[in-house]
């Protein structure tokens, strides 16, 4: 059980990684694209590609933890009894 915690918390830092590369890209396209950020800015647009990357840490770590957990849930749902099985724990056939 432990492992299956640390493997994801393992893949919930790549996915994070990946999030906040993905949230500077982004931001650095839209910034590069913006007219009104450029010289003689006041910093807000560097301000907001920082923002924007620290942002998308937590929901990355998030959705790479929970959507590991989930998959592995999933295909160990076959060896858990069912709804129907469970109802029926103790009667005879």
């Amino acid at each position: 059980m432990t492992r299956t915690i640390f493997r994801a918390a393992w893949i919930g830092c790549l996915t994070m990684l990946l999030a906040m590369l993905a949230a500077f890209a982004a931001m650095l396209v839209v910034m590069m694209l913006d007219p009104a950020c450029g010289p003689g800015d006041s910093g807000g647009c560097a301000m907001g590609l920082v923002g924007v990357t620290l942002g998308a840490a937590v929901p990355g770590f998030v959705a790479g933890a929970a959507g590991y957990l989930t998959l592995k849930l999933w295909r160990q749902r076959a060896r858990l009894p069912t709804i129907r099985q469970l109802r029926n724990w103790g009667r005879e056939d």
